[in-house]
C-alpha cells in the first residue's frame, strides 16, 4: 500500500512543472540550512567549542547558550565564561555576545561586512600578585603563555603583502561591562563598571578621512565612544576617530575626579609620605600615529589637568594640602620633543613641616626612596624594571620643557624651627607667587613677584615680604627688589632669650632695597632700613631698659664682594634708657648675658686668609642723629630712692668708620632733669680693634638736691643747696686711657645729719668747708690715668679713687691743703713759742698771716687754738722771770738792764744787796758763808785770788741758788699756755683781720700739754 502511494506521489512529481519542481527543491535546501544551521551546528559548536578553548586556555571555558539565526545571519552566545586559577571568580565573563552578517554586501564588497556586532556585560577580574617562583605577574600569564607556545597557524590573507582583512562593522559596541583590578603586590584594588565602547562605521581598512561637516557625501568611519566609570564614581570618556592600518588615533579625553589614594600603592614604597586624598580631572585632545616606517608619534594638545584635594600624611598627621592644582594649555608632540604649558596655577597649598640638625624633614618624605624589592624585581618574562626606567629616561633626555607661567596662590606654610632654637612655630601666610616663563634646558633668566606674611603661628600676619626680580638658575645668580614692612620683632623673643636676658614685647623691622647674589660668593643689598616701636625690658622685673619711637636709616649698602657695609645717616627718634638698681643692689643691666657653659679650651689655629678678610671688613656710618631722646637712673637701694634723668637729649654723631686712621666728631647735648644743661662733644672711633676717642663731657648747673638719696646714705648728710657743673675728659688712645675731671660744686649747704650705717667716717663738713671758696664754690681738678686692657680696670673706679684722694688729704692734712692753695709747704697748724714767752716771733707772725689769707677764702672754716708748754725750758724761763721780778721789787729799781744776767750782776749796789737779803731770807745762811766755795775757782795757778772774778763767782752761784730755790707750779704753766693762745688770736683779729667770731681759745689749762712750747691750730667747720 505504501509502494502504490509512494509511486502515486513519484507520478505527481513527473507531473509537475519544472519550475515548482526547481522551487520545491530550494525550499528543502533552505529548510535543510536552517535546520544545520540553526539547530545542528549550535549544539554541536557547544559542546565542542568549550572543550577546545579550555583546551588551548587552560582554564575552564563555559557557554551556555548559542543561538544562529540562519535566516539574516545573527549569531547570539550568552553565558561565556573563563574560569580563573582558584575557580572562585571567572577571569572573564560576557553576559551574551551578538553579532550580525550582512551577507550580500560582504558578497558585492569583497569584505566582511557585519551589520552590527555587541558585547554586554562583559565582566574581567585581573589580579597582580608573585607567583611561586618569586616573579611579578598576573592572573592570565599563563594563557598568554600557552598561546605564545601554540603550533602556529597558516594565516589567510587576502592580499600578499600581509594587509589586514577588510572587515566592516556599521555598529559595534561593549555595553554595561566591568573591569575589576586586583595588585596584591601594591595593596591595590580598583573597579570600573559602566564600561561603554561604541564604533559606528568601523573599517579596518578604512582611512581618515578630513572632517567635512556640511558635505552629505562623507560617511564618518571609525568614529569610537568610550565611556567608564571607577568605583569612586569618577567618569572617563573619550571620543574620536580610529585607523588601524597604518594605525592612526586622534580624540579628545575627559577624566573627571579620578581619586588618586587606590593607586598610591605603587607609590608607597618609593615615599615615606602617604596620600589620604586627592583626586585627578584631565581633558585633553590628543593624536597617535604609526607611520609604515618611522617610530611612534604622539601629541597632546588643548590639555588642562587639574589635581584636587590632595593630601599627603606623616602617619595620622598632615604635612601637603592642596585644594587645587592647575594646569592648563599643555601641548606636547613627540617629534620635537617639546611640552609646552600655558600655565600651572596651584591654590591655597599648605604644608607643614620641621626643620632641625637633620634639615627639613618634608624632604625624606617626598624624596623616592628606590627599595632593595624593587630594584630586584623583574615582570613574568624577565624584563628589568629598573633598566626599563632607565632606558626611557635615556630616551627622554633630550625633551625640552617650557612653562608660560607659574602662580601661587594663598599658600599656608607652616615650620617649627628647631635648628636655632627649643621649637618655634613659623607661618608664612597667604603667600603668592607668580613667574614668568621658563624652559627646561634654563636658557633665560626666570621673572617672579613674590609676596607673603610671615609671623609665629596663632599670632596675627605681619612682617609682610614684597619682591620681584629675576632668577637665573644656569648661572647660579638672582637679582631683584624687596620690601619688608613692619616685621614684628617679639616673634624673635625665643632666640634673643638663648644670650640675652631680655624681652621685646614692641618692635617692627621695614626695610626696601635692591638686592643681588651668585654662587661665586657675591652678594650686595642697597635699600633702607627701619625698627619702629622697639621696647626691649628687663627678663626677671619686666621693666623697660630702652625703647625708641624709630630708628632710621637712609641708605644700606652691604657688599660682600667688597667686604664692606656702607650706612648713611640714622635718625634715632624719642630714644628711652633706663639704668636702675634693685633694692638688692643689683643693676638691671647687670645680668644681661645669659650665662652659658664655658667652651672647650683649644688649640690656637694660625690666622688663615678668611680670618684676615673678615678683620679687614669695613663699616661706615655717615652719621647718627638722635632726636628728642632720654635717660633714665634710680637707685632703689636707697632710703628715700633716688632718681634722675637726661630729657631733650639730641645731637649726632658723624662720619663713624672702621677705617683705621678715621674719626667721628660727636656732638650731644641735653638736660638734666629737665633744667641743666649737659654735652658731649670730642671725636670717637668704637669700630677699631683698639677704639679711639677723645671726649669732652660737660654737666651744668645740676641740683645737687636731687641726689639727697645719696648724700644722706654715704655722707651722712641731706643737702639744703647746691649745683654741681662737671667738665670730663677723656682720651683713649692703645687702650691707655687719660681723663681729666674737673668738679665745680656751687653754693653747697648740707642739711640735717642722718643716721646711715653706711655714712663716710671723713668729717665731710670739715672737707665742704676747706673745699669751698669764699665764694661759695668747690673747685676740683681730678686727673686720671689707667690702661683698660687691665682686668681691674673701671672708669668710675678711677675717678672715684682719684675724687677720694683729694678729700682724705684735705680732712687729714687741712694745713698743708690750704698751703698748697697758695704755693706753701710751711706747716701752717703750729706756732713756735720761745721758751717763757708768749710772744709771737715774726716767722710766726708771718706765718699766722698766711693762714688768715686762706682761711679768708674759706670763710666756713674756724679756726681753734691750743697752747702748751714745753716744761723744763719754761719751768727755767718762768723761775728766772720770777726771781728777776723779786730783785726789782726788792731793789726798788723800775727795771732790770736789757742784758740782765746772774754774769752780770754789779759788785756793789741796790741789785747787789738785794740779791745778798733775798738769799740771807731764804737760806737763813749768812751769805759770805758762800764766799769760800768761789776763791778756789778764782784762785789761779800762783795762789793769787782776783776779787773780781771771785765777785762774779760768789754772784753767780747765789743767784742760781735762789733761782732753783723758784717754784714753778702747773698754773703758772697753764697761764704761760693761755697766754700763748691769746697771742695767736689777739695778732690774727688784730694784725691779720680775722673775724674774733671764727677763732676759738681752747682750755690749754685743764689738760696742759707740757710736750712743746707751741700753739697748735686746728680747723672746724661752721
Amino acid at each position: 500500500m505504501f509502494a502504490s502511494r509512494l509511486k502515486g506521489v513519484g507520478a505527481m512529481y513527473h507531473k509537475t512543472p519544472r519550475l515548482l519542481k526547481i522551487s520545491f527543491w530550494l525550499l528543502v535546501a533552505y529548510l535543510l540550512y536552517a535546520l544545520i544551521l540553526g539547530a545542528i551546528v549550535p549544539a554541536v559548536a557547544l559542546s565542542l567549542a568549550p572543550e577546545k578553548l579550555s583546551t588551548l586556555l587552560g582554564r575552564q571555558v563555559s557557554v551556555s547558550q548559542l543561538q544562529i539565526n540562519p535566516f539574516i545571519l545573527r549569531v547570539r552566545l550568552d553565558g561565556i565564561e573563563v574560569a580563573s586559577k582558584d575557580n572562585d571568580v571567572p577571569l572573564i565573563a560576557l553576559g551574551h555576545v551578538e553579532a550580525e552578517v550582512n551577507f550580500w554586501q560582504s558578497l558585492f564588497k569583497q569584505a566582511w561586512c557585519i551589520d552590527h556586532l555587541t558585547l554586554d556585560e562583559l565582566a574581567g577580574q585581573i589580579r597582580r600578585q608573585v607567583n611561586v617562583n618569586g616573579q611579578v605577574g598576573f592572573n592570565f600569564d599563563d594563557i598568554v603563555t600557552r598561546l605564545a607556545t601554540a603550533p602556529e597557524q597558516t594565516a589567510t590573507t587576502n592580499t600578499a603583502n600581509g594587509a589586514l582583512p577588510d572587515v566592516r562593522i556599521a555598529q559595534l559596541a561593549l555595553l554595561n561591562s566591568r573591569l575589576g583590578f586586583i595588585d596584591h603586590t601594591a595593596a591595590v584594588e580598583l573597579a570600573y563598571h559602566d564600561i561603554t565602547l561604541r564604533v559606528n562605521n568601523f573599517g579596518s581598512r578604512y582611512q581618515s578621512q578630513p572632517s567635512a561637516p556640511d558635505s552629505a557625501d562623507v560617511v564618518p568611519v571609525n568614529q569610537y565612544q568610550l565611556s567608564f566609570t571607577g568605583q569612586d564614581s569618577s567618569r572617563f570618556t573619550t571620543e574620536g576617530q580610529l585607523q588601524l592600518a597604518p594605525l592612526q588615533l586622534t580624540g579628545e579625553l575627559q577624566l573627571n575626579q579620578l581619586t588618586l589614594p587606590p593607586f598610591w600603592g605603587y607609590v608607597q614604597p618609593l615615599m615615606a609620605a602617604s596620600l589620604s586624598s586627592g583626586a585627578l580631572s584631565i581633558d585633553s585632545h590628543f593624536a597617535v600615529h604609526q607611520p609604515a616606517q618611522g617610530p611612534l608619534s604622539y601629541s597632546l594638545s588643548n590639555t588642562k589637568v587639574n589635581l584636587s584635594k590632595l593630601q599627603l600624611d606623616d602617619g595620622d598627621a598632615a604635612v601637603i594640602k592642596l585644594p587645587n592644582l592647575a594646569v592648563t594649555g599643555i601641548a606636547l608632540n613627540s617629534q620635537t620633543q617639546q611640552v609646552d604649558v600655558a600655565q600651572i596655577t596651584a591654590d591655597d597649598l599648605w604644608l607643614n613641616s620641621r626643620v632641625d640638625q637633620q634639615g627639613l624633614a618634608l624632604l625624606p618624605l617626598l624624596i623616592p626612596q628606590a627599595t632593595t624589592a624593587q630594584s630586584n624585581a623583574t615582570d613574568a618574562h624577565g624584563a628589568d624594571i629598573s633598566t626599563a626606567a632607565n632606558n626611557n629616561g635615556s630616551a627622554n633626555s633630550a625633551w625640552l620643557v617650557k612653562l608660560g607661567a607659574f602662580s601661587l596662590n594663598n599658600a599656608d606654610i607652616n615650620l617649627r624651627e628647631q635648628l636655632a632654637s627649643q621649637g618655634v612655630d613659623w607661618r608664612a601666610y597667604p603667600i603668592n607667587l607668580t613667574t614668568g616663563s621658563l624652559d627646561s634646558a634654563l636658557s633665560s633668566p626666570v621673572e617672579y613677584q613674590l609676596a607673603l606674611d610671615v609671623s609665629q603661628q596663632g599670632a596675627d600676619p605681619s612682617g609682610h615680604l614684597n619682591s620681584r626680580g629675576s632668577l637665573d638658575i644656569s648661572a647660579k645668580q638672582a637679582s631683584g627688589e624687596l620690601q619688608l614692612t613692619d616685621l614684628q620683632l617679639h616673634q624673635f623673643q625665643p632666640y634673643i632669650s638663648q644670650y640675652l636676658n631680655v624681652e621685646l614685647p614692641k618692635g617692627r623691622l621695614s626695610s626696601q632695597g635692591e638686592f643681588s647674589a651668585n654662587a661665586a660668593g657675591q652678594a650686595r643689598y642697597q635699600g633702607d632700613l627701619a625698627i619702629d616701636e622697639l621696647d626691649i625690658k628687663d627678663k626677671f622685673k619686666h621693666r623697660t631698659l630702652a625703647r625708641w619711637q624709630q630708628l632710621a636709616v637712609d641708605t644700606v649698602d652691604f657688599d660682600l664682594a667688597q667686604q664692606q657695609l656702607l650706612i648713611g645717616n640714622v635718625t634715632l627718634a624719642q630714644p628711652f634708657a633706663v639704668v636702675t638698681i634693685n633694692d638688692d643692689r643689683s643693676t638691671n643691666i647687670g645680668n644681661l648675658l645669659v650665662e652659658r657653659p664655658a667652651a672647650t679650651a683649644t688649640v690656637a689655629s694660625p690666622q688663615t686668609p678668611a680670618d684676615n678678610a673678615a678683620s679687614s671688613f669695613k663699616v661706615t656710618v655717615s652719621s647718627v642723629n638722635v632726636k628728642d631722646g632720654r635717660a633714665f637712673f634710680a637707685d632703689n637701694s636707697l632710703t628715700p630712692n633716688f632718681a634722675t634723668g637726661i630729657e631733650q637729649l639730641h645731637g649726632n654723631i658723624s662720619s663713624l668708620s672702621s677705617v683705621p686712621g678715621t674719626k667721628a666728631s660727636v656732638d650731644i647735648a641735653g638736660n638734666i632733669d629737665r633744667y641743666a644743661p649737659m654735652s658731649l662733644k670730642g671725636e670717637i672711633n668704637p669700630l677699631l680693634p683698639q677704639p679711639y676717642l677723645d671726649l669732652d663731657l660737660l654737666f651744668k648747673s645740676v641740683e645737687l638736691t636731687s641726689i639727697n638719696p645719696y648724700s644722706g646714705t654715704y655722707a651722712g648728710y641731706y643737702i639744703d643747696k647746691g649745683q654741681l657743673t662737671l667738665a670730663l675728659n677723656y682720651q683713649l688712645e692703645n687702650n691707655h686711657l687719660n681723663g681729666n675731671n674737673h668738679l665745680v660744686i656751687d653754693q653747697l649747704k648740707l642739711g640735717k645729719p642722718t643716721n646711715s650705717k653706711l655714712a663716710t667716717s671723713l668729717p665731710v663738713t670739715l672737707a665742704i668747708a676747706l673745699l669751698q671758696d669764699r665764694h661759695g664754690v668747690i673747685d676740683l681738678g681730678l686727673p686720671v690715668s689707667g690702661n683698660i686692657d687691665s682686668p681691674d680696670f673701671s672708669i668710675s673706679g678711677i675717678v672715684w679713687q682719684a675724687f677720694t684722694n683729694v678729700i682724705t688729704k684735705a680732712v687729714t692734712a687741712p694745713f698743708s691743703f690750704l698751703g698748697g692753695l697758695f704755693g706753701s709747704d710751711e706747716e701752717l697748724n703750729l706756732v713756735a713759742f720761745e721758751s717763757g714767752s708768749a710772744k709771737l716771733s715774726n716767722d710766726e707772725q708771718q706765718k699766722l698771716q698766711q693762714l688768715a689769707q686762706a682761711l679768708t677764702e674759706r670763710p666756713k672754716l674756724t679756726l681753734n687754738v691750743q697752747a702748751s708748754v714745753d716744761e723744763p725750758q719754761d719751768s727755767r724761763a718762768l723761775a728766772e722771770r720770777k726771781l728777776q721780778w723779786q730783785l726789782r721789787q726788792q731793789s726798788g729799781v723800775e727795771a732790770l738792764p736789757e742784758d740782765f744776767s746772774a754774769s752780770r750782776i754789779p759788785a756793789s749796789g741796790p741789785i747787789t744787796d738785794a740779791l745778798l737779803t733775798m738769799y740771807q731770807q731764804q737760806f737763813k745762811v749768812d751769805p759770805e758763808t758762800q764766799k769760800m766755795h768761789a776763791e778756789k775757782a778764782a784762785t789761779d795757778d800762783k795762789g793769787n785770788v782776783d776779787q773780781e772774778t771771785l765777785t762774779t763767782l760768789w754772784h753767780i752761784g747765789l743767784y742760781n741758788q735762789l733761782l732753783n730755790a723758784q717754784n714753778v707750779t702747773d698754773d703758772d704753766l697753764g697761764t704761760l699756755a693761755q697766754m700763748r693762745s691769746q697771742a695767736v688770736k689777739a695778732y690774727l683779729v688784730d694784725n691779720a683781720a680775722m673775724a674774733p667770731e671764727r677763732v676759738f681759745l681752747l682750755n690749754s689749762k685743764t689738760k696742759l700739754n707740757k710736750q712743746a712750747a707751741q700753739a697748735e691750730l686746728t680747723l672746724s667747720a661752721n
